[in-house]
């Protein structure tokens, strides 16, 4: 399992312009003063975009890649609207087919993240191959 987010944060007048340039499919979204728990609440306004699942860590990669060729295509750059943008990675390890996993990042992969101003996170989380077919 190999998952990904675009998270995006900023001031809400932001985030709604950069919204009017790019139509996002967003599935998350909050504003600065949301609670996020009990005691908690966001110190910024943001939303999250869901990207496909890859079935490998080279298939997370084009997946990525499409999206930053598109975003770069349509000149977004997430500085220009003072927000900050993270894709962030997740990767199930201790499967069978992907007991480890190793991400290669590319340097056109990392050029195309630099010039639309986004920042990349990974993590890994542990699979149990049992809960994955129930």
């Amino acid at each position: 399992m190999n998952i990904a987010i675009l998270r995006v944060c900023g001031k809400l007048e932001d985030l709604e312009r950069l919204r009017e340039d790019y139509t996002f499919e967003v599935y998350s979204q909050w504003k600065k003063g949301d609670p996020i728990s009990k005691t908690k609440t966001f110190s910024e306004s943001g939303f999250k975009v869901s990207i496909p699942d890859g079935n490998s860590p080279k298939d997370m990669i084009e997946i990525l890649s499409s999206l930053l060729l598109e975003l770069s295509a349509k000149e977004i750059d997430f500085r220009d609207y003072g927000v900050t943008a993270e894709i962030d990675i997740g990767l199930g390890v201790g499967e069978e087919k992907q007991f480890v996993a190793t991400y290669d990042l590319p340097l056109p992969f990392l050029e195309l993240a630099v010039k639309c101003g986004v920042s990349i996170s990974m993590s890994s989380y542990p699979v149990d191959e049992e809960d994955e077919t129930n």
